[in-house]
């Protein structure tokens, strides 16, 4: 806010007297003082009004939609509002972190709502008050839309239920098919290393919205599929996983094709690197688990927060150049401009346990129930020291069925200990509900075939 709109005004200035009228009629001598004091009383009081109302005006002024926010301005523009509220209380301390020592920027823009998927809401409101948990955290009764209507931000124990609605809920979409996803691997203190070209592609078996989707034996919760396609050195790593509705560890089915064969990997690889990435394979799209395989969950209550939902960013088509949103002319060669806009959102513990790499994490789910879009993370390494922050940034996407809902437009993955960041990129030509999805495409036998 300039110096100019928030000065103090000198009361003393101003003369309460400055608002008669002159040349009126004079009234009777006998009415004369009774009209000047009444008068006197109105103006002093209409005056004090249209005072405060001007010191409101001041102290109220929200900065002005289209800011940027860097480490040159964040000292001032903390003391200021943004539709409201206080932007000290919008930014989050890691990404004040993030702003100060690595450069990040965030132009703010006016908040705006999401669309819906209509067939969502019904489906909620038909199933509501159905699901449960079981004594081992593990979801029952659960057909489709989102699991819990109900989040109480003072109990700590619905975190495991926003962690189900995040995970089992479709939202995003029953089938999603990008191919590929680009990858940008940058070293923090010398710049960009190398592009990655990956297939991701998912299915949910269990809580789709259309039931044709719907796995007849009742079993599968979803099938997901990664599948390495540049550079030529490492294309052809495939990798299958099969999650479960009992919660049971998943099937866990890699491809190498320099042996042309595929291998049935430990159940405990759910948890481990993505192959020379800065993700773990749980963190996928923000998440990636059945919540019922950490140890504990803890809901630390609501907050607002600045959120990027109405992503501006897209990767250029083929034969351009493939980053130019991202900034390469200064350490740390990772940051990207883009728009933020005030969100409420739901604050998250998560603690895997024994054999994890994490001793914790910290999400922030986007309050909206039928969206709840996992804007920001803060992953904590085992000596409980704030290891990576991951950040998922959305934008409304009509799909191939018609319907519109926040889709992911990118992630970055920062690992502030040893400066390297992965961001992934979502391919604007990526499908979401779209007609001929089946789940044999999912099978350890169709990963040689989905490479291509």
């Amino acid at each position: 806010m300039s110096s100019q709109s928030t000065r103090r005004l000198d009361i003393s200035a101003i003369d309460p007297h400055m608002c008669l009228t002159r040349n009126r009629r004079r009234a009777p001598v006998s009415l004369q003082w009774t009209r000047k004091a009444m008068f006197k009383k109105t103006s002093c009081a209409v005056g004090t009004l249209a005072l405060c109302g001007l010191l409101n005006t001041a102290t109220a002024a929200d900065i002005a939609a289209g800011t940027v926010i860097n480490v040159d301005n964040i000292d001032q523009v903390k003391s200021q509002t943004f539709e409201g509220r206080p932007l000290s209380d919008l930014i989050l301390p890691t990404q004040e972190k993030m702003i100060r020592e690595f450069g990040l920027q965030m132009r703010l823009r006016a908040s705006e709502e999401l669309p819906i998927d209509p067939r969502l809401v019904s489906a909620t409101e038909e199933h509501a008050g159905k699901v449960t948990l079981d004594d081992k955290n593990r979801l029952q009764n659960f057909v489709t839309g989102m699991p819990f209507a109900n989040i109480d931000a003072n109990n700590p124990a619905d975190g495991i239920k926003l962690a189900y609605n995040f995970m089992r809920g479709p939202w995003f979409a029953d089938v999603v098919d990008y191919n590929p996803m680009y990858f940008a691997l940058i070293n923090g203190q010398k710049g960009f290393e190398r592009e990655q070209h990956w297939r991701f592609a998912r299915y949910l078996a269990n809580g789709a919205l259309n039931p044709a989707l719907a796995d007849p034996s009742g079993e599968v919760a979803k099938y997901e599929v990664v599948l390495n396609k540049y550079p030529n050195d490492s294309r052809g790593l495939g990798v299958l996983t099969i999650q479960y509705t009992d919660a049971r560890l998943p099937d866990v089915y890699a491809y190498v094709r320099s042996v042309r064969r595929v291998r049935r990997l430990s159940s405990n690889a759910w948890a481990d690197p993505l192959s020379s990435t800065d993700l773990l394979n749980d963190e996928s799209f923000g998440m990636n688990l059945d919540p019922s395989w950490y140890e504990d969950w803890k809901l630390l209550g609501k907050r607002w927060m600045l959120a990027s939902v109405h992503s501006t960013v897209e990767v250029p088509a083929e034969g351009d150049e493939r980053f130019p949103m991202i900034d390469m002319s200064k350490a740390p060669y990772w940051n990207i401009l883009d728009d933020w806009e005030p969100r409420e959102v739901y604050v998250v513990e998560g603690k895997p346990g024994r054999g994890h790499l994490l001793n914790r994490k910290v999400q922030y789910y986007d309050a909206n129930l039928y969206a709840p879009m996992l804007h920001w993370q803060e992953f904590y390494d085992r000596k409980n020291e704030l290891w990576r922050i991951e950040n998922c940034n959305y934008r409304p996407t009509k799909r191939n069925d018609g319907s519109m809902a926040p889709t992911v437009t990118y992630v970055p993955v920062y690992d502030l200990q040893r400066l390297h960041a992965t961001i992934v990129f979502a391919n604007p030509e990526g499908r979401f509900n779209y007609e001929g999805a089946k789940a044999s495409e999912f099978s350890p036998q169709a990963i040689p075939r989905l490479i291509n």
